[in-house]
């Protein structure tokens, strides 16, 4: 019986080089993806090719390797993506907008490829790579949680689209993992979190030493390739599997605002609104006349 095709985007490091690495060990036909196919050296994969997910040549030229050698593709595992660190008023747009790019578009852009491919053979499984920060926003991290966000409402989309033409649609969403991804982006943005007359330099502190205590904890990328391999595998997928959240984590998300509010304060040592009395020339100042 033919094994599964798989193609994976973003397998340098972390969670893709461990999938590809793990579903090749188990028998899959991996195609392992990235932009820089140097990366991919000491890969056992069907096939390794370079991939940048925001170039639609790219995109294109590669999917059409695969078919032309292996002539179809059962499974496509959305995984490139990266983070941004900063304030949003920080952030330059220009660099939020190269974020979407990959971490949004850059999925759009696969998908638009290879559901063709899929709803042609009649078959077929999408698996995008969400993240905890999709389901919940923390100070400093709000435009990577808006990719997330989208790549959330994006997938639930898809599945509806897709299912008439025997293409499921399945959300990953791991939460603290421990992989160069975290490093790599504080990297991005160390200009403006080393910035000590940024007025967010006290929210960036507390942000670093919270992010290293959770890289401490967290799983490795094999959790996530595990449970990868079981929505893969399993005959009726769930729509979202959650990896690497402790209940306490999951409890939080689903007590509402007031809950999550008080445990970003606590986390982040931000204080309570301030509700100081308004200015004393403020106060006696008569009310202006409603409109009738």
């Amino acid at each position: 019986m033919p094994t599964k095709t798989v193609l994976i985007t973003g397998c340098s490091t972390g969670i893709g080089r461990d999938l590809a690495q793990r579903l090749a060990e188990t028998g899959y036909t991996v195609i392992a993806t990235a932009r820089h196919p140097e990366t991919l050296h000491n890969l056992s994969v069907a096939l390794a090719l370079p991939l940048d997910v925001t170039d639609p040549v790219s995109v294109s030229t590669a999917t059409e390797e695969v078919i032309r050698r292996f002539g179809r593709i059962d499974v496509l595992v959305n995984n490139a993506g990266y983070a941004l660190r900063g304030a949003l008023e920080e952030v330059p747009v220009e660099d939020a907008q190269a974020m979407f790019d990959v971490n949004v578009f850059g999925l759009l852009r696969m998908i638009r490829t290879v559901a063709p491919q899929m709803r042609q053979q009649g078959s077929g499984r999408i698996i995008n790579i969400s993240s905890i920060a999709g389901k919940c926003s923390t100070p400093g991290n709000g435009t990577y949680s808006a990719t997330k966000f989208a790549v959330e409402a994006l997938s639930d989309a898809l599945r509806w689209e897709l299912a008439p033409f025997g293409i499921q649609v399945v959300i990953v969403e791991p939460g603290s993992i421990s992989t160069p991804f975290e490093a790599a982006a504080q990297a991005h943005a160390r200009t403006i979190l080393s910035n000590t007359s940024s007025p967010y330099h006290a929210l960036y502190e507390h942000s670093a030493t919270f992010a290293a205590s959770m890289r401490r904890q967290g799983a490795g990328p094999e959790a996530v390739s595990q449970v990868i391999q079981q929505a893969i595998e399993a005959s009726r997928p769930r729509r979202r599997y959650v990896v690497a959240i402790p209940f306490s984590g999951r409890l939080v998300l689903h007590l509402g605002d007031g809950v999550w509010d008080r445990v970003v304060r606590r986390i982040y040592q931000i204080a309570p609104l301030d509700h100081r009395r308004a200015p004393a020339h403020a106060e006696s100042r008569p009310p202006t006349p409603a409109h009738v």
